[in-house]
């Protein structure tokens, strides 16, 4: 009889923990990798090695025939081990092969006549022949990686012994750079990291020397030509098959700043009219990279291009206004604010950066322009004062505008497609099944929500560098008629900046932008009553309530009256009150009589404490001035109306309570 089965162990509750599946395996310790195959080879080929360098020390023609015997004989072997599927002993006689090679390089180089010259021609001999092993024995990595550094080390001797210089060594060393990356573009595993890290170097020196020679002005267009290669090679290392290195992200960044800046110093060193052509060719640039990019994320390597561009237009403008040439620098200043906007008008992803620089450029240009015209300060003032209301005004676009647009698009179309679902469903048969949700304890159907986070779409994203942008573009402008003593003009740009910003606030809710359009609004009452000859202090404090009235009137008729009216009322109505005690004179006691007895009737008929208590206290204030001053005045008849009319208005409010008139009774019912 067979044995009964054991139980099974009982399989853990889910859920199952996403980071336990699969497991990690660590890769095993070196010791454990290790075969003795390995070892085999390795002590095999270091005796080779070693009887190749012994026979050396014999004499020089039979040490150097023993050595190429024993080089000939490692590289058969080594085809015939590729070829008969024994990898690593290939390897190994390979290597032997290659260190047999370099004894005899390094013989030629200490004994031949001319040592660097020997040294050259033997290691392109040992390259050439690494390249021909290469198709026989493709299975080994040796012959590839032995060609490439073998031919580094001959340019690298030729190019010392023969001292070539300029864009001549350039030329050189970024050639070998370029052939570098091609070999880690085209090959794999230990031969693309080899190709990669040997270009490194010569790339490095190749663009240093290439940028001096452009920005010497020896030979400016053939150094930028190969600056724009050596970017343009660069690039490969950007693809997928070639080794990945930490600073893979940067690298084009590192290729547009390579072109830009190669390109840009042969322009600042040639003739004059180069400075202004490398500033449209940047222009040029970007417009064809950004059509290209909205054919697709990876038609062409856009951080490169932007980055040449933009660097090409920074140095032409440096270059244009270190020569004092400002009207070329405003044409270019001109022509880059049409492309960013016609680049932000076609791509809505590059609105973040483009709006903003179209306002600035155009500001600066405009600045440029008149610099030597005949437009006065005021006229340069108030054109940049309407650059930035209108950039406000785009601001308020990007931010409410195209959002709530989009979204209702969205909202439409996903309302016709459940709507027109929703209309081929049969009615229901009894009137209770409409009520079949609640009865049954089914819950309802998902709700789809529309709304997107604050700030995700890139129109958003561009509203606030863009209203930024065009704050500094008005102070700048205000700043100009100010400096040209134009006041008058000063206190009318300075009211419309303040109601652009205190408009741009309101809509989109940025208390920043409010806050400055306030600002604004008071110095442009300042500086009105400044121009009439006004210095009452009610010329400040008076604008200043307005617009905290202004700022909070969404809060004004339903919200707490003591934070929607009471910092308003009491910063435009406190000063004069306290000022009638300081300075009493029958104009400013009357007219606050009079404000002070608004507030009260509209805050007792609209039962809103702040007003009503504020314009009590001002009451109060002025009698005990009025006291205080001691000298009776025909204008005193204003107290005596007014008293009687809080004393009429109590009286009957008392007859309405009385009646039983649903009127408040105690001051703290008053919102």
């Amino acid at each position: 009889m067979s044995a009964p089965p054991r139980p099974s162990r009982p399989v853990p509750p889910l859920p199952y923990p996403v980071e336990s599946y699969p497991p990690q395996v660590r890769a095993a310790p070196l010791r454990d990798r290790v075969t003795p195959q390995q070892l085999l080879l390795g002590g095999g080929a270091v005796a080779v090695v070693g009887t190749g360098l012994a026979a050396l020390t014999v004499g020089n023609p039979l040490g150097v025939a023993v050595v190429v015997g024993l080089l000939l004989v490692c590289a058969a072997l080594a085809v015939l081990a590729g070829h008969a599927g024994s990898r690593t002993a290939g390897e190994a006689l390979a290597l032997s092969a290659v260190a047999s090679a370099g004894a005899l390089v390094g013989v030629g180089a200490t004994s031949a006549p001319d040592g660097p010259l020997a040294a050259a021609t033997l290691s392109g001999f040992v390259a050439a022949a690494a390249l021909a092993l290469w198709p026989l024995s493709p299975q080994l990595r040796t012959w590839p990686v032995t060609a490439w550094v073998a031919g580094q080390v001959a340019v690298l001797v030729l190019v010392l012994d023969t001292g070539v210089s300029g864009v001549r060594a350039a030329a050189v060393l970024l050639t070998v750079a370029v052939t570098g990356l091609v070999v880690a573009r085209l090959g794999s595993d230990a031969v693309a990291w080899t190709g990669l890290l040997g270009a490194v170097p010569w790339w490095v020196c190749g663009v240093v020397l290439a940028e001096r020679v452009a920005w010497s002005g020896a030979d400016p267009l053939p150094a930028a030509g190969l600056a724009v290669g050596a970017a343009v090679g660069l690039l490969l290392t950007a693809s997928p098959d070639v080794p990945q290195l930490p600073t893979r992200g940067l690298v084009p960044v590192l290729s547009g700043l390579t072109a830009g800046t190669a390109v840009g110093g042969a322009a600042l060193t040639g003739p004059p009219g180069w400075v202004l052509g490398a500033g449209f060719l940047g222009l040029g640039l970007a417009a064809v990279v950004a059509v290209a990019a909205s054919r697709g994320p990876d038609w062409v390597p856009r951080d490169a291009g932007l980055t040449a561009a933009v660097t090409l237009t920074t140095l032409s403008c440096a270059g244009l206004g270190r020569a004092g040439r400002w009207g070329d620098l405003g044409l270019l200043l001109v022509a880059t604010a049409a492309a960013a906007a016609l680049l932000s008008a076609r791509s809505r992803d590059t609105r973040p950066s483009t709006v903003p620089v179209t306002v600035g450029a155009a500001a600066a240009a405009v600045v440029l322009l008149t610099t030597t015209g005949p437009v006065s300060p005021s006229g340069v003032a108030v054109v940049l004062v309407a650059i930035a209301v209108t950039a406000l005004g785009e601001a308020v676009v990007l931010a409410v505008v195209l959002p709530r647009r989009a979204a209702s698009r969205v909202a439409s179309w996903v309302r016709s497609r459940v709507g027109g679902r929703a209309a081929r469903r049969p009615a229901p048969a009894d009137v209770r099944d409409a009520f079949a949700a609640r009865d049954t304890g089914r819950t309802a159907e998902p709700r789809l929500s529309l709304r997107r986070p604050a700030g995700d779409s890139p129109d958003e994203r561009a509203a606030a560098p863009t209203a930024t942008t065009g704050a500094l573009v008005g102070a700048l402008g205000v700043g100009t008629a100010a400096s040209a003593g134009a006041w008058a003009v000063t206190a009318v740009l300075l009211a419309v900046l303040g109601l652009a910003l205190m408009g741009h606030g309101d809509v989109t809710r940025e208390r920043t932008t409010r806050v400055l359009g306030g600002l604004a609004l008071v110095a442009a009452a300042w500086s009105a009553g400044a121009q009439l000859g006004w210095s009452a202090v009610e010329v400040v404090t008076v604008p200043a309530g307005v617009v905290l009235l202004a700022g909070d009137w969404r809060r004004l008729p339903h919200g707490a009256s003591w934070a929607a009216w009471g910092p308003g009322l009491a910063v435009g109505l406190l000063p004069s009150v306290a000022w009638t005690l300081v300075d009493p004179t029958p104009l400013r006691q009357v007219l606050v009589l009079l404000a002070a007895l608004v507030c009260v009737v509209g805050g007792l008929g609209g039962a809103v404490r702040a007003p009503f208590v504020l314009g009590l206290v001002a009451v109060v204030g002025v009698t005990v001035g009025w006291l205080l001053d001691g000298v009776p005045t025909p204008w005193l008849a204003a107290l005596l109306v007014v008293g009687a009319l809080l004393l009429a208005l109590g009286a009957a409010r008392e007859r309405q309570r009385r009646r039983g008139e649903r009127v408040p009774s105690r001051l703290r019912t008053f919102r």
